[in-house]
């Protein structure tokens, strides 16, 4: 039985189809991630105009069906282009690395509306000047806390030292943070130094449009991401392609 599904959503990536046709993947609220066939999106005066370009959030109408992994969409329009992150240049890779490692760990037609408003609220805040990495470094934490992956950092998984002057250690393999003096010799750590230790906990207690309040050098952001990043990698096998090409300074 088909039904029609009228949906927001935020375009994660999009591939030709055909001579004429393009397939978008979107990140839906009401039906996940889905695969979307625009037909005709590649011919002049095309209906969908701008609406399946990543990065985009728009309305998506289209035909869903339970037995297909691949639906016709109807229509879109678009509520937010994200004009400013595609035109940015030291914005864009950040904006992509978003959708990026969206795509990735997400799994088709698993719907979850808190991970819908997570993607959607950390592109808009990208979208109005926020601080590029920063505001990708507190969505890899509260995309890790979606996934049921989030890292333990609030005091030392040894001693239960919540302020450690010496900083701390992420320990890969617990997901568990872990001061200086109860630090094990060996094992795969992910260091912070004790002001990258408060900026973490600052920066994934905000909202993202909060964040561009929050004051830190380069050097603070490049550890918190560093470490959400070595976090993901080693439990989901993420790799951020996009990240290649972003700059921090």
């Amino acid at each position: 039985m088909t039904e029609i599904i009228r949906t927001e959503g935020v375009v994660l990536r999009r591939r030709d189809f055909g001579e004429s046709s393009r397939i978008a993947v979107v990140y839906t609220r009401d039906a996940g991630k889905v695969q979307l066939l625009a037909r005709g999106a590649r011919m002049p005066k095309n209906k969908f105009g701008a609406a399946l370009e990543p990065l985009s959030r728009g309305e998506f109408v289209f035909y869903w069906r339970e037995s297909k992994e691949l639906f016709t969409l109807a229509e879109t329009a678009i509520t937010r282009p994200g004009r400013f992150i595609r035109e940015d240049a030291k914005c864009l890779p950040f904006g992509l690395a978003v959708i990026e490692a969206t795509d990735k760990l997400s799994g088709e037609g698993d719907a979850d509306a808190a991970l819908f408003e997570l993607v959607a609220s950390s592109l808009a805040a990208l979208d109005s000047g926020g601080p590029p990495a920063a505001l990708l470094s507190q969505f890899l934490f509260k995309l890790a806390a979606q996934l049921g992956l989030k890292p333990d950092i609030g005091k030392c998984a040894s001693c239960g030292r919540t302020e450690p002057r010496e900083g701390v250690a992420l320990v890969l393999k617990e997901g568990t943070v872990v001061c200086r003096d109860c630090q094990p010799p060996v094992g795969d750590l992910i260091t912070l130094s004790p002001a990258a230790y408060k900026y973490v906990n600052t920066l994934t207690s905000l909202e993202p449009s909060r964040v561009g309040f929050v004051k830190a050098g380069p050097e603070l952001v490049e550890q918190a991401l560093s470490f959400i990043h070595a976090h993901l990698r080693y439990h989901t096998g993420l790799e951020i392609k996009s990240l290649a090409f972003a700059n921090l300074i």
